[in-house]
Formats: structure tokens, sequence, C-alpha cells
């Protein structure tokens, strides 16, 4: 474990379910926390009667989704400093509507699945000016289940969470990188068709 989750898990044992909350919130804005390390690790908590289950949930829940409501109103409002000409071009208006068209999947399957590129996804959810309601639909949901699937497995396997945290980590990162390599191959073949 890094210093910095060390510290982390040790201000959550003394600060409880707020720091949860404010770690998290930090996270999705971007901020190189281990947030599912300590989702894993309150779920732990509450099984050995440390933190109150329900403010842990509450905690960490709404810190996440308040990070990525942030992160999303960064990338809308970025968008001023967007050269007219790169918003006029086609390759935008395409990058729009596809958001349009998918990005609610995009923006649930980041919160849990695909957590390194959930910033990203926030950003150009924003920034696309993809529906404010519609992605807080899917954040709410998508948090909600990495909660519970996070905080449920720390809760569950309170005397293994540390081992389980870095197997998580190696899964999602296999995950990610298939996901890229599908997302490559759906891109060549998309430009080979074009042309």
């Amino acid at each position: 474990m890094t210093g910095v989750t060390e510290w982390l898990l040790t201000g959550m044992l003394n600060y409880g379910s707020a720091l949860l909350g404010v770690a998290l919130f930090l996270a999705a804005l971007g901020i190189p926390l281990p947030a599912s390390v300590l989702l894993m690790a309150a779920g732990a908590f509450t099984s050995q009667g440390v933190l109150p289950l329900e403010g842990a949930v509450v905690a960490a829940t709404s810190g996440a989704v308040a990070g990525d409501a942030c992160s999303y109103l960064v990338g809308r409002f970025s968008l001023r400093w967007v050269p007219s000409s790169v918003l006029a071009s086609g390759g935008w208006a395409r990058a729009a509507a596809s958001f349009a068209r998918w990005g609610g999947w995009g923006v649930f399957f980041s919160r849990f699945l695909l957590t390194p590129i959930a910033l990203p996804v926030n950003l150009l959810a924003g920034s696309t000016r993809y529906a404010w309601a519609r992605f807080m639909s899917a954040v709410v949901a998508g948090e909600v289940v990495w909660v519970f699937l996070f905080g449920g497995l720390g809760h569950l396997f309170a005397n293994q969470w540390e081992a389980l945290s870095r197997l998580a980590a190696d899964i999602g990162a296999v995950v990610l990188g298939l996901a890229l390599v599908a997302a490559g191959l759906w891109a060549l073949i998309a430009h080979r068709r074009a042309h």
C-alpha cells in the first residue's frame, strides 16, 4: 500500500464516512486517489462495526455523484475555450451525435466497469452538451452499482479486502485493455469501410 492509501485509511478510521465521501468526490474530479480500494476498505470497516453501514453508503454515493456532476460542468463550461472552427467541424458534430446515442451506456459502465475512463466520459458528456438529466440518471445508477459492488465485496470479505482490491484492480486493467482493443478494431473496420 502507498503512503497516500494508508493515510486515507487511517483518516477514514478517525473521521469516518465524511472522509470517504470527500475522497470519492476528489477522485471523481480526477485527483488520483485509490477510490475502489477505499470503497472496499469502507465495506470491510462496516462489517467490523468501525463505520456505520448507512452512513458509508450515503457518503460514498453522494461524494462520487457530486464529483461526476462537477466534472460534467467543467466539460460543459470549458467549451468557451474551444476554437469555433473545431466546434463547427463535422467531427465534433459526429462525436456529439454518437455520444447522444450511446453516451448513457458509456456513462453507466464507466462508473464501475471501466473506471479509468470515467473522467474523460464526464468531460465529453459536458462538452457535447449531453442532456443533464440523462447524464445524472446514468451516473446515479452506475455509482450505486459501484458502491454496492465494491463496498459489498469489502463487507463480505472483510478479512481479505486488501487482496481482493488488488485482484479487482488487475481485472479492471484487463477489461480496460480489452475495451481499448475492441474500440481500435471497430475504428479500423469503420475506416476501411469508409475508404
